[in-house]
């Protein structure tokens, strides 16, 4: 299959079409389907929105079930005991607070309260991201409609109603990073570099693609459409941990991992009606599913043809802690169910070594939900929730793969 090359509509950036069959298919179509173009993407960086400068947490921070057993009247080092002796005896004291009635608070974190997590709830923190509701919300104001009362964030740039539940719900748990304490004054379009999430991404065991289609001009047109899909293929890196640009991937073609939205670019920037969209997940060996409802990309283009921006929308509670905190419904790579075991040693040594509690986590979640509300009790189940994404020019083939661009061939 060929690749083509084109420039966009005002002749200023390089943009590139998908293989010649897919230019044939255009050409083929009605109207000036000719001046369209076909732009794919694949996503390379993903991280998780923080605040900016110093985290605000004045109750202090999360523990752990380790650090609240460290903590308590058992948990002090014992006169000449040797470290090797006391960090065994504090991880098993951590491990039993972990159980109530014989069962494990990340297997059942609804069994009990802890009175020990900590959410950022500080009004005045600013942070990056967009509005996801069309509102200036507050704790104490009229909700938008599909929601639940919060509290907005201020952007970094002084734009107001950045919905951002999930910063809330972690930005008081983890270890503080050393830059925290500085007063961090950049205000970018997009956060500086952070601890990010696309580790594993880059591994091969997960990915996103991005699709734009029937563009007439990259710098403004009023109908664009858009597809967000799971992407079946490893990144193809350089040498240097790179993505190559241009490389081809198949986009999952389940449809349960296919978000298609419409959308518009404005002054550069790609702005999409909501969505649903989810993605695999990949955690220690065990496979989940990152859900997110109601989902919006807010992305611009780079001279060099790469897309960056934001994808929000609202995460359930219930896959959410799944995903992030207790792994109840991961499996193996055979689609079968993970052992308990392992999932609940996990859940559990990652609560303490992350400096929070699972059951801590879930009742914070319901506390701080604001998207959903359920139609019966009212009750919100979903959290607002912000990535920003860095994406670099693809071509995206819709066919059938379960490894390393296998099978595009036969297409």
């Amino acid at each position: 299959m060929s690749i083509y090359r084109f420039n966009d509509l005002r002749g200023t950036k390089p943009l590139f079409l998908a293989t010649a069959c897919v230019l044939a298919t255009a050409l083929a179509s009605a109207g000036d389907a000719a001046a369209q173009e076909t732009a794919g993407f694949v996503v390379h960086e993903w991280g998780g929105v923080k605040a900016r400068g110093q985290t605000v947490c004045p109750d202090g921070r999360s523990l752990g079930y380790r650090q609240i057993f460290e903590q308590s009247a058992e948990g002090q080092r014992l006169e000449g005991e040797a470290d090797a002796d006391y960090v065994k005896r504090a991880q098993a004291g951590g491990n039993a607070l972990a159980v109530k009635d014989g069962k494990n608070l990340c297997a059942n974190p609804g069994l009990a309260p802890d009175p020990y997590y900590r959410t950022m709830d500080d009004a005045a923190v600013v942070s990056w991201g967009i509005d996801l509701d069309g509102r200036v919300s507050t704790r104490d104001g009229a909700a938008a409609p599909g929601t639940c009362p919060h509290q907005d964030f201020t952007g970094v740039a002084g734009e107001t109603g950045v919905d951002n539940q999930y910063l809330r719900l972690t930005g008081c748990t983890g270890n503080p990073s050393a830059d925290e304490s500085e007063d961090e004054t950049e205000t970018g379009w997009l956060p500086p570099p952070q601890e990010a999430l696309e580790n594993t991404m880059l591994e091969g065991g997960w990915g996103i693609l991005i699709e734009l289609t029937g563009v007439d001009d990259f710098e403004n047109d009023d109908s664009v459409g858009v597809g967000i899909y799971a992407n079946s293929d490893p990144i193809v890196l350089s040498a240097q941990r790179e993505p190559i640009p241009y490389a081809t991937y198949a986009a999952d073609q389940d449809p349960r991992f296919r978000g298609v939205a419409s959308g518009r670019i404005v002054d550069g920037v790609l702005i999409t009606e909501p969505t649903d969209v989810r993605f695999h997940w990949l955690v220690a060996g065990m496979h989940l599913e990152r859900p997110l409802a109601h989902a919006r990309i807010r992305a611009r283009f780079t001279e060099d043809g790469v897309m960056e921006g934001y994808l929000a929308g609202y995460t359930p509670v219930e896959a959410l802690y799944d995903l992030q905190y207790g792994f109840r419904n991961a499996t193996n790579d055979k689609g079968e169910p993970a052992p308990a075991a392992m999932m609940t040693a996990i859940a559990t040594g990652a609560a303490s070594a992350m400096n929070r509690t699972c059951n801590g986590a879930y009742e914070a979640m319901y506390r701080l939900a604001d998207g959903d509300p359920d139609p019966k009790t009212g009750r919100c189940t979903s959290l607002s929730t912000q990535y920003f994404f860095r994406a670099t020019p693809a071509f995206i083939a819709q066919v059938e793969s379960r490894g390393r661009n296998d099978g595009l061939l036969e297409e």
